[in-house]
This record gives C-alpha cells, structure tokens and sequence, in this order.
C-alpha cells in the first residue's frame, strides 16, 4: 500500500509491505540505484546509512510493543531521501508510524514547510519518543519486583524478572547495533543538507543516546535483580537441604535401634521386659532431644 503527501515543494511517499507495483513507482519516479531499489524489496536486519549524490539511504530499527504478547518487536523503516521527497518504506503494521503520518497528513504546511531533512527530523524524533512511554513501563516493572523481593520472596519473581530481562533484550538489540549509524549521521546530514540541519540532527542523536542509555540502565538494574534473585534462591534451597540433612541425622540412629530390637532374637537385652516399648521410646526422644540441643548450640538449626 502507497501514501503520497504533497506540499509546496516537498513530497511524501510512504509505502507499506512493498509490492511489484511500488517498485515500479519508485523506478519511474526517481533516481534510486537499482542495487538500492533492490535492497528495499524486503527487510533488512542491520542498520545502514550511506550518502549518494543526489539521495541518501536510511535503515532504521525501532522496538515497538506488541499489544496480543506484550512482547518488543523491532519495526524497521527505510528512509530514501532526496532534496525535494521522503520515500519511507516499511514491511509490517507499526501504529507510532501511522500516527505520525496522520499528524501530518491534518498539518502538511506545519510540518513540510522547510526541506525534507526537517520532515526526517520530526518523523525519527517523533517515533524515537514513542520508545521512552515503554522504557517507563519496564522501569515501573523492575520497582515492583524490587519491592516484592523484599516484601514476600516466591519463585515467581523469577519469571517476571526473566520477562523483563526479555524486554530489555529485544529494546538492546533495535536500538545498539545503530550506534555506529547515529556516529556517522552528522557529517553525512551536514554535507547533505548544509551547516543549517545539525542542531536538528544533533537533536535526534540526542534522543537515540538517552534511549539507549535508559535501556542500558534498566539492563543492568534486572541484572542486579537477577543476582538477588538467584542469591535468595540459593539460600532457600541451601536450607531446605539443611533441615533435611539435620532430620536424616535424627533420625538414622533411631531407625538402627529400632532395627536391632525389631529383630526376632530372646537374647536381645529387655526383649523381655513389659516395659520394653516404653523404655525405647523414652530413650528415643531423649536422643532426639540431645540431637537437637547439640545442632542447636553449635548454630547449625
């Protein structure tokens, strides 16, 4: 599916799951390398910049949520931009990108009034804040585990901490590996466009590094949860075996007494006596009690 905007004299040229049809457009209409016009027939998972003489080609990841999974899904859009035109395209549904296109569709003269590294400015910048409403959700995620690991220790923290390490991850591999193509932006804009687009340019770097600072932070603070996590489990688990180790040192000697006098022999000393049962048992919980006065004071109970 293709949109065109249209204003003074810029153009817009949106193109959702690209078909043979676009791809003629594209070939008709423009200029494009046909390595290029290749290159966009389907989705590329590694980001890329670079500069030709009358364009510049743009890969761009950006994680979006799922709202079915509640998972980080990582849209891709492509940017081919020329002095007088925006050609982006895109390969899935992606609501922060058709919001923005409406936003633009109701302004054009706000928002194509200038020159199309403008209109780049505003789109990148606009689904680049459309990332710090989810980072805020994950940080309110990690709040909460951290206050329940203190509150009430269970298992299941496990899973929710995981979770979110799974979010994190999938936010981490959008957003790093387009560091090297945010470095190289500047100059590539500058020589495009002149010395007038760097504040702008300098503007969407900005909010590149603060998402990716927000996301390293969050990384390392599930990490730290992960670790207390992991330490508090394996103290439970460290005690559980205690106990039970204790237990199976009561127990043993009182399970060999009772064995020997379980045997069928008149020899055995009180096999005899009336009493018999009762002077065993006795002895038993004394011994039992012996035992756990002894693991007591030397602190192992």
């Amino acid at each position: 599916m293709m949109r065109v905007i249209e204003y003074s004299n810029l153009r817009w040229v949106d193109i959702l799951m690209p078909t043979e049809e676009d791809i003629k457009f594209l070939e008709k209409n423009f200029d494009f390398h046909h390595l290029i016009i290749e290159e966009i027939r389907t989705p590329t998972y590694h980001p890329l910049i670079a500069s030709y003489k009358t364009y510049l080609f743009w890969i761009l990841h950006f994680p979006d949520s799922d709202p079915q999974t509640e998972q980080i899904q990582t849209m891709e859009v492509d940017f081919l931009i020329t002095h007088n035109a925006v050609v982006t395209v895109r390969y899935q549904d992606y609501d922060d990108f058709d919001n923005t296109l409406a936003a633009v569709l109701e302004k054009p003269a706000y928002y194509m009034s200038k020159t199309t590294g403008h209109l780049l400015h505003y789109l990148v910048k606009n689904l680049l804040g459309q990332i710090f409403p989810e980072l805020d959700r994950v940080k309110e995620a990690i709040d909460r585990s951290e206050e329940h690991i203190f509150r009430k220790f269970d298992e299941e923290l496990i899973e929710e901490v995981a979770s979110i390490n799974w979010k994190i991850l999938d936010f981490l591999r959008a957003m790093k590996p387009q560091k090297a193509v945010w470095d190289a932006a500047p100059a590539i804009a500058t020589e495009f466009w002149g010395e007038r687009i760097n504040p702008y340019i300098s503007d969407i770097i900005l909010d590149y590094n603060r998402v990716l600072h927000f996301v390293e932070t969050h990384k390392e603070a599930a990490d730290s949860l992960h670790d207390i996590l992991s330490s508090l489990l394996d103290n439970k688990r460290n005690y559980v075996i205690k106990v039970l180790t204790i237990f199976t040192a009561i127990i043993l000697p009182l399970s060999l007494v009772a064995s020997i006098w379980g045997m069928n022999l008149s020899q055995l000393p009180l096999a005899n006596n009336p009493l018999a049962f009762w002077l065993f048992l006795g002895g038993m919980l004394a011994a039992t009690a012996i035992m756990l006065w002894f693991f007591r004071h030397r602190k192992w109970i």
